[in-house]
């Protein structure tokens, strides 16, 4: 996909090139702003497009030979294609975001089950020209396709700690989780959280819970993050919390806390005393009415907040 931002960019370093012209012989000048010339024609055309696709030939690596000002992507996972095609009618953001949320943290954006059921079709329905192996791809890890209400728990519960992405994670049991765990079904997805004198950041969810919104991190492994703390603090204390565009919900959240789930366990996170709490073993929601006494549990450590 070419990123739909890619334009604020080719225009950041047109202006730049211009502010320092002295500092660039004419041909350098001459071919760096035909480069810039180039990268807006092709951004008019596959700006915020999918415009080809590929196929992942051996395993993803990842790669932290480099430091952070050494690479130019978002990510440091990589892998060899093969098969690559461009496609004839490339698919605009806007025939699928409402179905599937790209991510605004990462380079890569993975999809599972339904939703690339979805995209994979909204392709093929605008390409005559595919090659076999999207017609025949699958993005869901079997017996996980499997999932039913009432099978969920004991399947994702033999696989919880074989995922390897957070994304799968969340999809195949966070989701249905957090569903059963606050006052409704729904779930508010990368809400923006809004400090004042801070870059904003985007919390993975917030979930309703007795009347109040909670911000819900996800991760495969706490003990591997490097600063879970500094993470987490970043959605407490907030001017402001928006679950959707411009739908500010800080006057309705519980105060300094947020909850952390990783594959293992959950997580209490207490801003005031900047530590968090393991409160609850993943091994032991077993059955539905398991994360009915996870909220208790919760809310418990709520009380009088």
């Amino acid at each position: 996909m070419h990123s739909k931002t890619a334009n604020t960019k080719i225009s950041h370093l047109k202006t730049e090139l211009e502010r320092h012209r002295g500092e660039y012989s004419d041909d350098e000048y001459w071919y760096l702003l035909g480069c810039l010339f180039r990268a807006k024609a092709l951004w008019n055309e596959y700006g915020g497009k999918i415009f080809a696709v590929a196929r992942v030939s051996n395993t993803a690596f990842y790669d932290n030979e480099f430091n952070n000002s050494d690479y130019h992507w978002g990510s440091k996972i990589f892998a060899p294609m093969d098969s690559i095609f461009v496609l004839e009618k490339p698919i605009d953001i806007s025939k699928f975001n409402d179905h599937i949320m790209v991510s605004r943290q990462s380079s890569i954006t993975p999809v599972f089950g339904k939703e690339f059921e979805y995209l994979k079709q909204l392709i093929l329905r605008n390409n005559k020209r595919v090659e076999q192996y999207l017609i025949e791809a699958s993005a869901e890890p079997l017996p996980l396709s499997r999932l039913t209400k009432e099978n969920w728990l004991e399947v994702t519960n033999r696989h919880r700690r074989s995922f390897f992405l957070e994304i799968q994670f969340r999809t195949f049991y966070v989701n249905r989780l957090l569903a059963v765990l606050g006052d409704t079904t729904r779930i508010y997805r990368e809400c923006v959280c809004i400090k004042t004198n801070e870059p904003n950041c985007f919390v993975d969810n917030v979930i309703l819970l007795d009347g109040k919104y909670l911000p819900v991190e996800v991760k495969l492994s706490v003990s591997s993050e490097k600063d879970i703390i500094g993470q987490v603090s970043k959605y407490c204390a907030l001017d402001d919390l928006l679950i959707e565009k411009k739908r500010s919900v800080v006057k309705k959240t519980w105060p300094d806390v947020a909850l952390v789930i990783d594959t293992d366990s959950a997580y209490l996170y207490d801003h005031k005393k900047c530590f968090l709490t393991p409160i609850y073993h993943l091994d032991d929601i077993k059955v539905e009415g398991d994360i009915y006494h996870f909220r208790e549990v919760i809310l418990n450590m709520l009380s009088g907040r």
